[in-house]
């Protein structure tokens, strides 16, 4: 072991033995910033002044580890309260390819039903914290509110008594599939959906506060893919998207408002609603409420990680979780909160770029395209062999000659591995064979390892590609499209902060590294609730919490 990491263990070890240990509590609040990357964190962190402040004033470890190498909203939100790696939730991706079909399943698409829109946990493997709770202390709740489906039904379990996600032009809303829909959980969702779009179509929302002085700067013009961008806040986007006739029915106004600090806000605001409504805490069990604020992905999707949009929204998020902390201590019981993200990102390729040579951007596209056309002439092939448009995730059609199928996905992978942007790319039955000795340290993972967590032999591509590190994948070709993203087993998409905190917490910054599959056994040791099925996460130290 390295002198330094040796210093660390130990000086964490005196530090939490000396710490006061968290309250058994009465309510734990989790919370996703989505695409809310240690990068990002480390550096506004100077510049929080309230909820994101005060998190970071308790036990934190800045930079974690998401140690799969599927650094998607669906998987990452898999792992935080279940202690489990995709491999073993089965969600291994936001989307992967049925072969019998040829279809795409979208992760949390009900199977067996027709109904485009159902939404539910039935493909999760796994139960999360809130399971745990309930089946230990009958009579505890869990609710989870989220901007998108995917970052509450993961979080929220398979016994949820409420669980509420963003719908455009709709509001907050549930299924049947995903928790309860008794009115008593479907009428304070529709009123406060009536009330905020009654109020919007009487004055158009601010998507953006004013820009702070410190963001100002980074008002810069870029050009990404094929479009440019001005760089200023609020986007010109905006202004458009209000501008517009009946605008609360436009695709455009979705776009802008998902790409906008309101976004968070608003889930905050209905969250706060249901901690007073149901008064989270103050029964005589352990309650369980999960927030997923989605604005930070969308904006980073849609301008990048560098430039003013997300100076201004880290301000925003800071002000907004503010809000939360306050109505969570407006209950006036025991509580411990956890903030952590579902994956991290890059910013835009162009833009990181200037300061780092390997970003580069890839036309995902083209790369299948040609991988296609060079399959056919090597084969003789009529038609295309492949599934899907991911070039990570590689899916070869079902076919009744397994030769064949073989043949098809050893050419391919020799194609792969010749490509200059390629660092490596393995079979799924190569994947498969990898071993994960227990307690390997996250950031001492192979690539071939941190794909072995992400791997499901169902589920999972035929052939996992890994492109170079800080790849913007696709090619932007009008504004709204997608200019920077996440999804590789680097370490920008992997490390995110992991952030405890509860009143008269301790302010300690932790350098050893710790697993976002840690969260779930350390919260239950914290409510002293066994969990009652195997975790790949283990319990953190935060004073005297984990099982002996």
């Amino acid at each position: 072991m390295k002198t330094s990491l040796l210093a660390a263990l130990l000086a964490t070890a005196t530090t939490s033995a000396q710490a006061a240990p968290p309250p058994k509590p009465k309510l734990i609040v989790a919370i996703s910033v989505d695409q809310f990357s240690s990068e990002v964190f480390q550096r506004y962190r100077d510049s929080y002044v309230a909820g994101l402040k005060t998190l970071a004033g308790g036990i934190a470890y800045p930079v974690a580890y998401h140690s799969q190498a599927a650094t998607e909203t669906c998987p990452g939100h898999s792992a935080i309260l279940t202690g489990r790696y995709p491999t073993n939730t089965g969600i291994i991706a936001n989307d992967w390819i049925d072969r019998k079909t040829g279809k795409s399943v979208y992760c949390l698409a009900v199977p067996g039903q027709s109904d485009p829109n159902a939404r539910g946990h039935q493909n999760i493997r796994a139960t999360t914290l809130g399971d745990w709770t309930k089946a230990a202390e009958p009579g505890a709740r869990v609710f989870a509110v989220s901007g998108k489906d995917r970052g509450a039904i993961t979080m929220a379990g398979k016994t949820a008594d409420g669980v509420y996600w963003w719908a455009d032009g709709k509001g907050f809303v549930t299924s049947p599939y995903a928790g309860p829909t008794t009115e008593a959980v479907t009428a304070p969702a529709a009123a406060f959906d009536a009330a905020l779009l009654a109020r919007w179509a009487k004055r158009p929302p601010k998507l953006w506060p004013k820009l702070p002085k410190r963001c100002a700067a980074l008002q810069k013009a870029h050009h990404f893919g094929d479009i440019d961008i001005s760089g200023r806040v609020p986007p010109e986007a905006e202004t458009e998207s209000l501008n517009a006739k009946d605008f609360l029915s436009t695709r455009a106004f979705q776009g802008s408002l998902r790409a906008s600090p309101l976004y968070d806000s608003l889930a905050v605001d209905f969250a706060t609603q249901i901690l007073a409504r149901e008064k989270l805490g103050q029964g005589p069990k352990t309650d369980v409420l999960t927030v997923s604020l989605s604005a930070t992905d969308y904006i980073g999707h849609r301008f990048g990680n560098g430039g003013a949009e997300m100076c201004a929204q880290q301000a925003a998020l800071d002000a907004t979780i503010g809000r939360l902390l306050k109505a969570v201590e407006a209950q006036k019981v025991p509580f411990v909160v956890v903030l952590t993200a579902d994956h991290g990102a890059t910013d835009a390729a162009e833009r990181e770029h200037e300061h780092d040579a390997k970003a580069t951007r890839l036309d995902s596209r083209a790369f299948l395209a040609r991988l296609d056309g060079a399959l056919k002439s090597e084969l003789k092939l009529t038609e295309s062999p492949l599934l899907g448009g991911d070039p990570t995730q590689i899916y070869i059609k079902a076919m009744d000659d397994e030769a064949k199928r073989v043949a098809i996905r050893t050419a391919a992978l020799a194609w792969i591995r010749q490509q200059p942007e390629v660092v490596e790319a393995y079979t799924g039955p190569e994947i498969e064979a990898a071993a994960v000795p227990i307690g390997t340290p996250p950031e001492m993972m192979t690539l071939l390892q941190r794909l072995r967590l992400s791997y499901d032999r169902e589920r999972s591509g035929d052939i996992m590609v890994v492109f170079r590190e800080r790849t913007s994948f696709g090619r932007p070709q009008k504004a709204g499209d997608t200019v920077a993203g996440h999804g590789t087993p680097w370490d920008h998409d992997r490390q995110v902060p992991i952030l405890f905190w509860w009143p008269g917490a301790p302010k300690e910054d932790r350098k050893v590294s710790a697993e976002v599959v840690d969260i779930a056994p350390t919260l239950a040791g914290v409510a002293e609730v066994r969990p009652p099925v195997p975790v790949d996460g283990r319990c953190l130290d935060l004073g005297g919490n984990c099982p002996k």
